[in-house]
């Protein structure tokens, strides 16, 4: 399997371009693992022509639980977090090693086109939570139960990009939504993960947030545009810690 090769590397960030499988056992620990993976679903783009295209994993193959689990137990921190969009806790649980589980929402607030033959539009979508529990006993026991730093609800509202905004990735996750995941279950300093990371908004969140973080990106349309948001963000940051 081919080495991801480094898009990016600073004191505070690191990006590789390449399949995040292949970077299982090379990381160091981390404090945080958020992510937004392909669902399998061969999404592509019904709007501005479809000029996205599908997904790269986006076609069923991807064994997304494995590649997770496998990350998750060599490289996170006994009883810290996990986020992950797009799943059910039932799906993720076993393979991730994952107590205190529940099933946040993420309402979009604005409605999304989705399947024009169905009644319904979607408006929300859901985020496993996670707390990484190696010891099955400990999981069956209820550790993780009240592992939330900040008890919140269940339901995060953050609008949705719509329409034209939509103009670096067509599945974009707004800045501010994943920084509420961030700051809930990490401190300053620490390191955040995301083995999936598009056009880098979890990265960008942590950096903005005083974390640090590394990220995998497979596609290498999404990985430039990624560089250039990490960039600014550094540079934001910058200007934070120096007032």
């Amino acid at each position: 399997m081919e080495q991801p090769r480094i898009a990016y590397q600073s004191e505070r960030c690191t990006l590789y371009a390449g399949d995040c499988a292949s970077l299982i056992g090379q990381l160091p620990t981390v404090d945080l693992l958020c992510t937004d993976p392909p669902y399998g679903i061969r999404w592509n783009s019904g709007n501005n022509g479809g000029r996205f295209g599908p997904l790269l994993g986006d076609d069923g193959s991807l064994d997304v639980p494995g590649m997770l689990g496998a990350l998750v137990r060599s490289h996170l921190r006994p009883k810290r977090h996990v986020y992950v969009f797009g799943f059910q806790p039932s799906q993720l649980a076993e393979s991730l090693q994952l107590g205190g589980t529940s099933e946040l929402i993420w309402d979009k607030v604005n409605i999304g086109m989705g399947d024009l033959s169905k009644p319904w539009a979607p408006q929300h979508e859901p985020i496993t939570f996670g707390s990484h529990h190696p010891s099955k006993s400990s999981r069956a026991s209820g550790g993780g139960n009240l592992a939330a730093r900040l008890r919140a609800g269940t339901i995060i509202r953050v609008p949705r990009k719509n329409g034209t905004q939509v103009n670096r990735h067509p599945t974009e996750k707004p800045v501010r939504l994943m920084a509420e995941l961030i700051e809930s279950s990490s401190r300053r300093g620490e390191l955040i993960l995301d083995p999936f990371a598009g056009s880098g908004s979890t990265l960008v969140a942590a950096l903005l947030a005083g974390r640090h973080a590394i990220g995998c990106e497979l596609d290498e349309r999404y990985v430039e545009v990624a560089v250039q948001r990490i960039r600014e963000a550094e540079r934001i940051a910058d200007r934070i810690e120096a007032a």
